[in-house]
């Protein structure tokens, strides 16, 4: 029963931080490569999933509250954020969020970036599959290629 915790743990911390909950998590609880790699890959497609889905209905509702309140005329503000978006937007695509989602971005803002910018939904959950199994597996070899 123990063990079914742990893998219930590991599932839901690697859907929303990935490298830097999720992975740290199953390598300090002992889980051997495959099964380390396993459970957090299913954990970060779960909240791929979810995340893609939620996402898009809070674009929908944001919209409709910013359109709500200037009477229809959205006027639009450049800060330094929006500006660095954009930049990495122009720069690397999707393929470039995808790939920064689960190491340094959280799942959940890096889904949310995707869905802002790409309307494809199956390509961006294709993309953040792949780099979840990515990251995953990278990650994970660093108990293979340096054991205790």
């Amino acid at each position: 029963m123990k063990d079914f915790w742990e893998i219930i743990s590991v599932i839901l911390l690697s859907s929303v931080k990935f490298s830097i909950g999720g992975i740290p998590l199953a390598l300090g609880l002992g889980f051997p490569f495959f099964k380390a790699v396993t459970t957090t890959s299913i954990g970060g497609i779960i909240g791929t999933i979810m995340f893609v889905y939620v996402s898009d209905f809070l674009i929908i509702w944001w919209n409709k509250l910013r359109t709500k309140k200037k009477d229809g005329v959205i006027k639009k503000r450049f800060t330094w954020k929006n500006k660095i978006i954009i930049i990495v937007k122009r720069r690397f695509g999707l393929l470039g969020i995808s790939l920064l989602t689960p190491l340094l971005l959280s799942i959940p803002f890096g889904c949310f970036l995707a869905v802002r910018f790409f309307k494809n939904k199956e390509r961006i959950l294709v993309y953040m599959f792949a780099s979840v199994l990515f990251w995953a597996v990278s990650l994970s070899s660093f108990k293979l290629l340096f054991p205790e």
